[in-house]
């Protein structure tokens, strides 16, 4: 593998970023008292738009009968304060059980801008509203592109996470998925590899997809993970896995010495 840092890398087909923190311990009315704090805030961090929605909670209880249907014990509607910077791509979505960071742009940004959001956010949470307490913390990453050669996927990505059955002839792939749960250090990873087929415009092209997500749930270091620092080393794990992932050819073309290799792929965006 290409040795390679997050810097020298000028291209991307990322596509959407999203940090979730879960949390307990607070009332509706707590988070409507810091509402007015965080929306100065906010407004200072180009957040434009603002929208209150409700969220349908749904516990379920699994019964030891043998019952065939699980049984539905209540839902609960929480009221989320959702707010946009349009710009950036962000959305900003409140609760008084989790906060949570969308980005969706097909333009570079840094990391330590967005992380730094939702850090400071969760940061005015916990020295204004008494008992709460993180209970888990969760960055998702996915990195999407499509190519109408199925051959040529095995010149961007890694045979090891993605490949199709073709050990018979005039195989025409419909769908590739590769899960794998593991553990790196006290993080949890989910790392999801799939090549789905579609059409678009009449072409037959196949879709690419790389879903990684990471998350702790252990209280023990949830406290020195919250902040920008914490999130930015759960950052550099998921960089480590995406590395591994890709050929060194597009590696290198994402470096941006082999433009020409992304000449069919749709998908990649170049750094700005």
């Amino acid at each position: 593998m290409v040795s390679i840092t997050r810097e020298e890398l000028r291209y991307n087909f990322l596509k959407t970023i999203i940090i979730r923190f879960d949390f307990q311990g607070v009332f509706e009315p707590e988070i409507e008292n810091i509402l007015p704090q965080i929306k100065k805030y906010l407004k200072l961090k180009g957040f434009k738009r603002y929208e209150k929605n409700k969220n349908n909670h749904i516990e379920i209880n699994v019964s030891d009968d043998n019952s065939s249907y699980p049984e539905v014990n209540k839902v609960q509607s929480r009221e989320v304060h959702s707010f946009t910077n349009e710009d950036r791509g962000y959305v900003l979505d409140i609760s008084s059980s989790f906060i949570c960071l969308n980005v969706s742009t097909t333009k570079y940004l840094p990391f330590e801008e967005y992380s730094a959001i939702i850090s400071d956010i969760v940061d005015t949470c916990k020295k204004n509203i008494d008992f709460f307490t993180i209970t888990r913390i969760g960055i998702r990453k996915i990195n999407i592109c499509m190519l109408a050669d199925k051959e040529r996927i095995k010149d961007f990505f890694s045979s090891k996470y993605f490949g199709y059955f073709e050990e018979v002839e005039d195989i025409n792939t419909l769908m590739s998925a590769r899960k794998d749960v593991f553990f790196v250090n006290d993080y949890k990873v989910n790392l999801q590899c799939n090549i789905e087929q579609g059409n678009a415009n009449s072409e037959r092209l196949f879709r690419v997809s790389l879903d990684m997500d990471i998350y702790i749930d252990n209280q023990s270091i949830i406290e020195t993970a919250y902040n920008s620092d914490g999130l930015q080393k759960m950052n550099e794990i998921l960089f480590d896995i995406y590395i591994s992932t890709l050929t060194n050819d597009f590696l290198k073309a994402l470096s941006g010495k082999n433009e020409k290799l992304f000449n069919g792929l749709i998908g990649v965006e170049q750094n700005e």
